[in-house]
């Protein structure tokens, strides 16, 4: 048995280029750069959408309407609990109304700044600042301080209430 010939002969390629994998786009490079597009048009799109106008007149005479329910609904607390609620109810109403800190302030934080209230006449200011030294006294005194006046307090609170929003 002779061999004719050899069956195993290699053969070179013509081109070495052809060794070289060529690159192309896969469907993946497409949807990815679709999707960086689309969320940087709707983050565009999002910015520049215009907030809803919120009317301060109306949020104010809500906040009053709310302040004052709540100060008629204070009943026989005792003193403390008293002057605590009433000096929430009219912080609130300030943050509300007049986009104050108050709410989260504070007794000194809010007489130190110079620029609370500023919205308000010098008088109403300084009468803000004399009955929340009063509601921080009676807040912070010894736990004998008794019943007190709690309806004085409550109506104290309450004339302080008409005093800010009619100013």
């Amino acid at each position: 048995m002779e061999e004719k010939g050899n069956s195993l002969e290699l053969v070179e390629s013509r081109d070495a280029i052809e060794l070289v994998p060529r690159w192309e786009p896969e469907a993946w490079w497409f949807f990815a750069a679709s999707a960086v597009i689309a969320i940087a048009i709707l983050a565009v799109l999002l910015m520049r959408r215009k907030k809803p106008s919120v009317d301060l007149s109306k949020e104010k005479r809500e906040a009053y309407a709310e302040a004052k329910a709540e100060l008629v609904k204070i009943g026989g607390a005792d003193l403390r609990e008293t002057a605590i609620r009433v000096s929430v109810i009219l912080r609130r109403y300030l943050s509300r109304s007049m986009n104050e800190p108050a709410l989260f302030e504070t007794h000194e934080e809010f007489v130190a700044r110079h620029d609370g209230l500023k919205d308000l006449p010098d008088d109403v200011r300084s009468e803000v600042g004399g009955f929340f030294a009063k509601l921080a006294a009676l807040k912070y005194a010894p736990d004998d301080i008794g019943s007190g006046d709690v309806q004085r307090i409550n109506a104290g609170g309450a004339a302080l209430l008409e005093r800010i929003h009619g100013a």
